[in-house]
């Protein structure tokens, strides 16, 4: 398997794990709801799968918005490996080291802010061997 192959993946999964976005302007009303129904649909999946136990709908909301523009676009055939890089500071040569929980969460947030991306997404991580979180 090309360690390439699975760059996109490993980019939102540390992209998820370390990604802070910050608004410009502030959203309308129908998007700051959006954004917390969104935000507390991630977070009750999140508590219910153990898995981000200190992640908060503010946190949530913040971080990916209404559409979770950074982990939906790495999907993209667009996506050059120079932006997944930036995004995720992929080392060449360095391995990632993947828990179960990261791809548990990372599964969480395509499903609820990309749903159609869900069976590239499955189809990518059935090939990756992640490791318990406590290995």
């Amino acid at each position: 398997m090309a360690p390439h192959r699975h760059t996109w993946v490993r980019a939102a999964v540390a992209a998820l794990a370390l990604l802070v976005v910050v608004g410009c302007g502030s959203p309308n009303d129908q998007e700051q709801a959006q954004e917390r129904e969104r935000a507390e649909q991630l977070v009750d999946a999140t508590r219910q799968a153990g898995v981000a136990p200190r992640l908060t709908v503010d946190v949530a909301a913040s971080l990916y918005g209404s559409e979770a523009p950074t982990v939906c676009r790495a999907f993209e055939a667009s996506t050059t490996p120079a932006e997944l890089v930036l995004r995720g500071n992929l080392a060449q040569g360095r391995r990632k080291v993947i828990t179960a929980d990261a791809v548990t969460y990372a599964r969480l947030v395509v499903q609820t802010y990309c749903p159609d991306e869900l069976p590239a997404f499955e189809a990518e991580v059935a090939e990756l061997a992640p490791v318990d979180g406590d290995g």
